[in-house]
């Protein structure tokens, strides 16, 4: 499975999204903001919680793929690390 997520205006285009649990996926991560870094880093609950996935931090404009593992049934957070009001949720299901 492939989740594509765009950062345009210090935002993601994406509140939340739904991936099978336990099951590896890829996440095509577009930094649109030129000279800002971003990333994509996956957490167990909200904001503090524990890391299940960091994505590499760099400056726009490019796009990464990361090969994210598989997470646990359940809600989890995401954020951009470097600007944490960049956030939404993951359903494993």
């Amino acid at each position: 499975m492939v989740i594509t997520i765009v950062a345009l205006n210090i935002r993601f285009d994406l509140a939340e999204f739904s991936i099978p649990a336990d099951t590896p996926f890829r996440i095509v991560f577009d930094n649109q903001d030129a000279g800002v870094p971003h990333n994509v880093a996956i957490y167990d609950s909200g904001p503090g919680g524990s890391g299940l996935f960091k994505g590499e931090i760099f400056n726009g404009v490019k796009t990464v793929t990361y090969d994210v593992p598989g997470l646990p049934a359940g809600d989890h957070y995401f954020q951009c690390d470097v600007h944490p009001t960049m956030n939404g949720t993951v359903r494993a299901a």
